[in-house]
């Protein structure tokens, strides 16, 4: 006879792969060694490669167990904005990964935004690989950043601690086979596991407003299997129900077990980043709920950009903007790293149009903006109506130039300072007007910029008019700033009779 003993019933708990941010100060590699990865380990006739950057993915690695068989193993990428130096994105991406890559260039070493990731990764308590990029570069001294790195509370192996580091470049694809092998170690002995048939959650990694689509958010699934019709709830609230999701590839997929990322359409309203949604409302305590810490401005008041100069003047004190980004994710993440001091009339998704020129008008306000266009008809409107907008593709320098211009709002410099210097070395006509080609040697020109035209007269610079930077092209693509080693177009109003070799510095007065 058998046993007939009862064997307790036991949840059905599977490994599940890693997933992985990547951090680090802005232009050290991240988003190179993302995309090395991606091109590296995508294979290229699956479903056509990657067809589509929905925030996350998940690569496919083939590797031999302890019986030299060969088994499929999955990483997942968080793929944040690769250059997003600040703290309140990072808090997001840290919170859903299980590991986290710290990203260290090696000819630039430890700089303020990598001490940023690193309390950051520090606070959540997640285990940190260190990945000393550019080792290809002339130089690169991985034992400086060693150094720098212990300074900053990092103890690495080989030199005193035990946090891996390893030395590649992203560039050439050195070391990068070396670094997903030691992902998928520390998966392992992390013990990674779900349960795929447990209720369902996914953590929110973006969301957007996408015109064919409607509301999507880009989630990873922490438990259960989220199937298509689920209803979706955050916290106790019915935010819609699946209607599709689809991965990177751009395929439909049914469902999504732990650890896979996935494009979910059918939202009725947006759910905020780095919230958990669930098929079945949840009562969340105020103790689990997340808050993002808001960095305090800071910055030396010579560095305001100029555009922003006349802020300082306003009685109140009050930068007042209306910001414009591609994502929600990106609009909270810059609202949660500007100060008290800013005033934001208005914040929203999509391109810059008439409407926002007419309220930032009305409301005396800049026109600020994230990874959008602004439209033709809104250009022509913004120079007409002398609405002063911008665009950024790179947050961190969005951010940055946005904390130094309320930082100048508390004192203003009265000597002149300048930003940019060039040489006009030909002339166009442009519906009768007089556009000055013109090479930058040093600093920058940007539109808005005032400037004096110089011209040499017995070897002395006199002045020949005063003007501002109307509008500036870079070849026949219309910018916001050509920085030095680059020729450009430059339109100047009121018009200045400028002469071929004249000089054109851009100044201000702070």
């Amino acid at each position: 006879m058998g046993d007939t003993k009862k064997s307790k019933v036991r949840p059905l708990v599977h490994a599940r792969p890693p997933v992985v941010a990547v951090l680090g100060h802005v232009d050290h590699g991240k988003t190179t060694l993302l995309d090395t990865i991606r091109k590296t380990n995508v294979v290229a006739g699956e479903h056509g490669g990657i067809t589509q950057k929905i925030g996350a993915y998940q690569i496919k690695l083939k590797t031999q167990n302890s019986k030299l068989k060969t088994e499929e193993q999955f990483i997942t990428f968080i793929d944040t904005p690769g250059h997003e130096a600040f703290a309140a994105m990072r808090a997001r991406g840290a919170a859903a990964a299980d590991i986290v890559i710290l990203v260290v260039a090696a000819d630039d070493s430890v700089k303020p935004q990598t001490v940023e990731s690193i309390e950051q990764i520090k606070a959540a308590g997640i285990p940190m690989i260190v990945a000393v990029n550019k080792i290809d570069l002339p130089g690169a001294n991985v034992d400086r950043v060693k150094q720098d790195l212990a300074r900053a509370g990092v103890q690495v192996e080989g030199f005193g601690g035990q946090v891996p580091l390893l030395a590649i470049s992203a560039k050439q694809g050195t070391g990068i086979a070396e670094l997903l092998d030691l992902i998928l170690l520390l998966g392992q002995m992390k013990e990674l596991a779900a349960d795929p048939k447990a209720p369902p959650a996914a953590i929110v990694v973006e969301t957007m407003i996408d015109k064919g689509k409607g509301m999507v958010a880009v989630v990873i699934v922490k438990s259960g299997t989220l199937v298509s019709g689920s209803p979706l709830y955050d916290g106790v609230t019915h935010i819609g129900r699946v209607r599709a999701m689809f991965d990177e590839h751009g395929v439909a997929v049914p469902a999504a077990v732990p650890s896979k990322p996935v494009e979910v359409l059918g939202f009725s309203h947006l759910p905020t980043i780095g919230s958990i949604l669930t098929t079945q409302p949840v009562e969340v305590t105020p103790q689990a709920a997340q808050t993002v810490t808001k960095t305090p401005i800071s910055a030396p008041v010579d560095s305001i950009p100029d555009f922003l100069k006349p802020v300082a003047q306003q009685k109140e004190q009050k930068l007042t903007i209306l910001l414009k980004a591609d994502s929600m994710g990106s609009i909270e993440a810059i609202l949660a790293s500007l100060g008290d001091e800013v005033t934001i009339v208005e914040s929203s998704i999509g391109d810059i149009t008439e409407a926002d020129v007419l309220l930032a008008k009305s409301s005396t306000s800049f026109v600020v903006g994230f990874n959008v266009k602004c439209t033709p008809s809104a250009t022509k409107l913004a120079q007409t109506e002398k609405v002063i907008w911008r665009t950024y593709t790179i947050i961190y320098e969005l951010i940055r130039e946005l904390k130094e211009a309320v930082s100048g709002m508390k004192e203003v410099l009265i000597r002149e300072r300048e930003l940019g210097r060039g040489t006009i070395i030909a002339e166009f006509p442009f519906e009768k007007q007089r556009i000055a080609g013109t090479k930058i040697l040093s600093g920058r020109l940007a539109r808005g910029d005032t400037v004096r035209v110089l011209r040499k007269v017995e070897d002395q610079e006199k002045e020949i008019g005063m003007a501002k930077i109307k509008s500036i092209r870079r070849g026949k693509e219309a910018s916001t700033k050509v920085e030095v080693g680059s020729d450009c177009g430059v339109l100047l109003d009121p018009a200045v009779d400028f002469a071929i070799n004249d000089g054109i510095i851009a100044i201000t007065t702070g």
